[in-house]
């Protein structure tokens, strides 16, 4: 074979090479656009949206109902408010100091000078009304008491007198004059008994003593009785057996208090006086940071002399004796002078599904509702948009309906 031959035969092998690859660009350039490979698509067509992948439409709830009957509303401890105007998160705070209710303290001292005899109560005793404390011997009351019966015999005495004269009068046997003497006999009588027992009644003998005096078991006129006016605990004792007391003594004989309602005094300095309002919301703070929710109850009208502040008192329920009397607290109140806003307690607030929501009641039914805050304070929260001033929602308990919510979404709830 011959070098000629050989390279005629390559020359022909190149010609049928470039035939083959022009045909095969011309094919490439006639294909339809739809019909190009897929190498050349964009990666993103050939997927689904993320909408589409996990099924989600535009016109679906984001929130959903949940549906209670009563005794589950009350399982849950579900309570129900309304929205409010007020403000959010403005408060004052005072030093205030714990007081005995001076509605609820009893002075009690004897009307007349004796000796005490006997002391029955001591300070801190816990006394019923009616109990007896001291008893004292007087001469006074004794004197007292031995006028009243000398009266009432008195009277007696001419009482029949008087009955006798005026049937003799009526029958046209006595004359006139001696009727008339013996009227005038009895009613100054009368006259002298209501003496005495006025007498006895300002020296504490009331008409049940009274009625027991004639009889000899009661004891001696000298004697009377410290009775408890009011039941409560002892907090002073100034009685001493064999002491003499003087009436009127500048120290009472004992002080009953009853502390199972107190005062709280909190004092206002003159910046804060326009700040503070009677009927306003307080918080009592303990030492052991525990709060007592109360209200403002009375705000003095002037500023104390030697203090210069003014004063706000709360009455607040102390049955469980949290408070004790001449303790110092820090009160905090709702500030006046803050901007009025329309709010919701902040306990009535959640979060579902990133958004802030308040379940709003409809027969058996509480929807969740998106809500729009504003400012936020400890206890209420600014609402913007969402609800409107007196609109109905839950205020305890929300927490435990987001979580019947999220359960029914699982097929296993109350919600819808």
């Amino acid at each position: 074979m011959t070098l000629n031959f050989i390279r005629g035969r390559f020359a022909l092998f190149l010609a049928a090479c470039s035939a083959a690859g022009s045909l095969a660009l011309t094919g490439c350039s006639d294909a339809a656009p739809g019909e190009l490979s897929h190498a050349h698509d964009d990666p993103a067509a050939a997927r689904p949206s993320e909408a589409e992948a996990h099924g989600e439409h535009a016109d679906e709830e984001p929130h959903g109902t949940v549906t209670l009957s009563a005794q589950e509303r009350d399982a849950l401890g579900v309570v129900l408010g309304a929205v409010s105007v007020g403000p959010v998160d403005g408060w004052v705070e005072l030093p205030g100091e714990v007081r005995f209710d001076e509605n609820r303290i009893a002075l009690v001292s004897a009307p007349v000078e004796g000796v005490i005899r006997d002391v029955f109560a001591s300070v801190g005793d816990q006394v019923r009304q009616g109990d007896v404390l001291a008893v004292l011997d007087s001469r006074e009351l004794a004197e007292a008491k031995a006028a009243y019966l000398s009266t009432l015999a008195s009277m007696e005495l001419v009482r029949p007198e008087f009955e006798r004269e005026r049937a003799l009068f009526d029958r046209g046997v006595s004359t006139e004059s001696r009727f008339q003497t013996a009227r005038r006999e009895l009613e100054e009588a009368r006259i002298a008994v209501r003496s005495a027992q006025y007498q006895l009644d300002a020296l504490g003998v009331d008409e049940t003593a009274r009625d027991a005096l004639a009889d000899p078991e009661t004891g001696a006129l000298s004697r009377y009785a410290l009775i408890a006016p009011m039941a409560g605990v002892i907090t002073e004792r100034h009685a001493v057996r064999g002491e003499f007391a003087e009436a009127g003594d500048v120290e009472p004989t004992f002080v009953i208090a009853d502390s199972r309602q107190v005062w709280v005094d909190a004092a206002i300095y003159g910046p804060d006086m326009l700040r503070v309002r009677q009927g306003a919301r307080a918080r009592i703070r303990l030492a052991d940071a525990e709060q007592i929710a109360s209200v403002v109850s009375f705000v003095a009208p002037q500023i104390g002399e030697a203090t210069r502040t003014g004063l706000a008192r709360l009455i607040v329920d102390n049955a469980d004796g949290r408070l004790m009397p001449g303790a110092f607290v820090t009160v905090e109140l709702e500030d006046a002078a803050a901007a009025q806003s329309l709010r919701a307690p902040a306990s009535a607030i959640q979060m579902l599904e990133g958004e802030t929501v308040v379940f709003v009641p409809e027969g058996d039914r509480f929807e969740a509702r998106p809500v729009r805050l504003g400012r936020r304070g400890p206890d209420y929260v600014e609402i913007v948009s969402g609800l409107a001033l007196g609109d109905a929602l839950v205020v305890e308990g929300a927490f435990a309906l987001k979580a019947e919510l999220q359960k029914g979404e699982f097929g296993d709830g109350h919600a819808h």
